[in-house]
């Protein structure tokens, strides 16, 4: 099949384009993701707080069944293909209009029938009409979020990632407007649904008119049926490895709800919410990242000095997160929610314990991909589901929630292993010993404040006191490992730092 190539566009992403500091463009990029990536987790962590205190459990419970038992299909709607969009437009921009194209095709076309087959199946399992409603708004909630990552995976292939941004922020800042004005007007966890479908529906059709504006014109969602044939083809290892991550990622919450009932699902996430949103610092980095980390291939010691480069800034991010978190649940939980949820403050610390195993798996899985390794990658995370499933079913009806917990540690800890694994046999050897040793060192006086504060100090004082002395420790081990003359200048030295942990 021939491909037009189109003339770029004033402001449009094209070959014809100056070349642009590579520096200065990942730091332009990561500076993006974060504020991407903040906009969903603010609007995110906003819903659940407000939810879990103007309600308690069970609305929490409600919510999140709905919202997580619909995010198990989202493999069925977007088909792997974010992952794809970004590599193959990163590799050939000219592209972008048909690659587009494609994923708003499917979000529709896919995230309908999911929406009636999961409205039916809800309605026709006797689940109590609460659940039907939140299941059924989120999956129509589902198919716009996709058509919107998907048209953001272009831009990520861009590496303007800055028109992700904007189009986010606008997006959760209407979910955010929506939680508090169906919360005050007595709407409960069914308006708050419903205001996140609006927001869905808000942020794809940004991301439609930004896609259109920079390619010239309007972007049909009616792909060539040869290309969108040979697509899917390639999109089956991206679209497993999205569904089994779900399974792994998500059962956990799904299996509670039935075994379990609403109140062990809201008590269950009002832990795992914490978590999970941490990982999104490693997402940040890594989206950034990968468009680099795929073009390197198959130069593999580019490519592994991105990986190693990515492992040594999460470890510093990471380990002492991991850290904090553990030791500061108990004031945590007391600061964000009510007394009716310190039933989960030991799931919540049983989950701490694998924030930097969850981020620098990021690394090493993106890396896995970027290197064309996808299907070694799926097979790896099938295993997981199907051995996360297996403990589920064990732990849940003995111990609940926190049985769920100690299921999800195992799990991501082999998950972690096999990645590390995989990255040394098709990549080179990672850093990932330097990238958790550091930072390890560093924390030594960060805990000492921490277990000093802690009881007797407002938490939002205590983490910044916490943070201080996370800062001095690193200074001084920064002082012990970089070259005397870098040591005046305190840049050179975290640079110098750094590029010693990255090899």
């Amino acid at each position: 099949m021939s491909h037009q190539v189109q003339e770029p566009v004033p402001g449009s992403p094209g070959p014809s384009q100056a070349p642009r500091s590579t520096g200065r463009l990942v730091a332009r990029n990561t500076a993006a993701q974060v504020v991407t990536f903040a906009a969903r987790a603010v609007a995110g962590l906003v819903a659940v707080v407000l939810i879990a205190r103007h309600g308690g459990p069970h609305p929490l419970g409600v919510f999140q069944f709905g919202l997580t038992l619909s995010q198990m299909f989202s493999f069925a709607v977007g088909f792997g293909l974010p992952n794809l969009i970004t590599r193959e437009v990163a590799r050939d921009q000219d592209r972008s209009r048909e690659w587009i194209g494609l994923g708003v095709f499917v979000a529709l076309s896919a995230g309908a029938v999911v929406t009636v087959a999961l409205a039916f199946a809800m309605r026709f399992s006797g689940r109590p009409h609460e659940i039907v409603v939140a299941v059924s708004l989120a999956a129509v909630a589902l198919s716009f979020d996709t058509m919107g990552r998907l048209e953001f995976a272009a831009f990520e292939g861009w590496e303007r990632m800055w028109l992700e941004a904007g189009a986010t922020c606008l997006q959760e800042a209407s979910f955010i407007a929506g939680t508090v004005a169906m919360l005050l007007t007595g709407h409960g966890a069914a308006g708050v649904m419903a205001a996140y479908v609006g927001s869905r529906m808000l942020g794809a059709l940004t991301g439609w008119l930004i896609s259109s504006w920079h390619l010239g014109g309007p972007v049909a969602p009616r792909p060539p049926l040869d290309f969108l044939r040979r697509t899917l083809r390639r999109t089956v290892p991206f679209a497993l490895d999205d569904a089994l991550s779900l399974t792994y990622i998500r059962i956990d919450a799904v299996l509670l709800g039935f075994i379990k009932g609403a109140d062990a699902v809201g008590l269950y996430q009002a832990a795992t919410n914490l978590v999970l949103y941490l990982n999104i610092l490693a997402r940040v980095l890594n989206t950034a990242l990968y468009p680099r980390m795929s073009k390197a291939w198959p130069n593999l010691v580019r490519l592994g000095r991105w990986r190693d480069a990515s492992l040594q800034l999460l470890g510093l991010i990471s380990v002492p997160a991991m850290i904090g978190s553990l030791l500061l649940a108990q004031q945590t939980f007391d600061f964000i929610y009510t007394s009716k949820f310190d039933a989960a403050v030991r799931t919540y610390q049983v989950l701490a314990v694998i924030i930097a195993i969850r981020m620098l798996g990021h690394t090493l899985g993106t890396s896995i991909t970027a290197a064309n390794r996808q299907t070694a990658r799926t097979i790896v995370v099938a295993a997981a589901a199907f051995t996360n499933i297996a403990l589920n079913i064990y732990f849940i009806p003995r111990w609940s929630y926190l049985g769920a917990a100690i299921t999800t540690a195992i799990t991501e800890t082999g998950v972690f292993v096999a990645y590390a694994i995989l990255a040394r046999r098709f990549i080179n050897p990672s850093k990932i010993v330097e990238a958790v040793a550091l930072p390890a060192l560093a924390c030594i006086p960060m805990v000492a404040v921490l277990l000093a504060l802690r009881n007797h100090v407002n938490l939002l004082l205590t983490i910044a006191a916490g943070a201080a002395a996370y800062g001095l420790g690193l200074a001084a081990v920064a002082a012990v490992l970089v070259p005397p003359a870098a040591r005046r200048h305190p840049r050179a030295a975290i640079r110098a730092l750094i590029v010693r942990a990255a090899g």
